[in-house]
């Protein structure tokens, strides 16, 4: 397993790469509803390239429950709310990882300013939940979406998914 700062810097030499292929989006125009599908082309292209390797991940994994794909290629959607710049992105995951309550306190403020990346960071699943809803998702897929970066699934065990969910987590941290 790659170490946690070699992910990161694997994880930003991704962000460079250009836009899916055409073989990509007919896998993607596959998998997605037409609003589902106008969801995933407002991601800029780093997050269309990593819902891609997410999507991979799964299907390497041999994941065929269609919520599950389609959860992996929205599942970052909620971050075009308010879409960040490469050093946002740097200056979330190096506050998150020095200091992670500050991290999580500031991700609760309106967006603005020097919050503004964590606010993106902490409060994207529930917007793209909101927007996948909005699109006529499945409500499994907006579970799966609204759920994806909690690490206590303590108190979901009773709403069922946890099991796809993990599927998804794992994929996301793995890409």
């Amino acid at each position: 397993m790659k170490s946690k700062i070699g992910y990161r810097v694997w994880q930003f030499w991704q962000s460079f790469k250009k836009s899916p292929g055409l073989e990509e989006w007919e896998k993607v125009e596959a998998i997605l509803t037409p609003s589902e599908l106008a969801l995933f082309k407002q991601l800029p292209a780093p997050d269309q390239n990593h819902s891609l390797r997410v999507l991979k991940a799964l299907e390497v994994g041999g994941e065929t429950d269609l919520d599950l794909l389609q959860a992996a290629l929205l599942h970052d959607i909620g971050k075009t709310r308010y879409p960040f710049h490469r050093w946002e992105r740097i200056f979330a995951v190096l506050l998150e990882g020095a200091f992670s309550t500050i991290a999580a306190d500031w991700g609760e403020k309106d967006p603005r300013g020097i919050y503004r990346p964590l606010v993106v960071n902490h409060q994207h699943p529930a917007w793209g939940a909101d927007l996948a809803e909005k699109a006529g998702s499945s409500r499994g897929v907006i579970w799966l979406i609204r759920h994806h970066e909690e690490e206590d699934l303590t108190g979901l065990l009773d709403q069922g998914g946890v099991e796809l969910l993990q599927k998804l987590q794992k994929a996301d941290n793995l890409n």
